[in-house]
């Protein structure tokens, strides 16, 4: 069995989108207790991290990632 913490080649069936209006976002995995987790991320600053609930993903905060990064926070969600 594989520790879905530990890095790996992405698989191919992974899309990673971007905003809209070609805000760049940043896409990574971040491993913690033994869970992968996706985070997307936008902006320089402080941290703002925006939490979401299941089954939404980090899209739901699409409109405050960019109202925080504007704002000049580093937002995460």
């Amino acid at each position: 069995m594989t520790d879905p913490a530990t890095p790996s080649a992405q698989p191919t069936s992974v899309v990673r989108i971007g905003l809209p209006g070609d805000r760049e976002v940043t896409h990574r995995d971040v491993a913690a207790n033994g869970a992968r987790f996706h985070i997307a991320e936008l902006g320089d600053g402080p941290l703002v991290l925006l939490l979401h609930g299941f089954p939404q993903f980090w899209w739901t905060w699409r409109h405050q990632l960019v109202a925080l990064a504007d704002a000049g926070f580093r937002a995460v969600a």
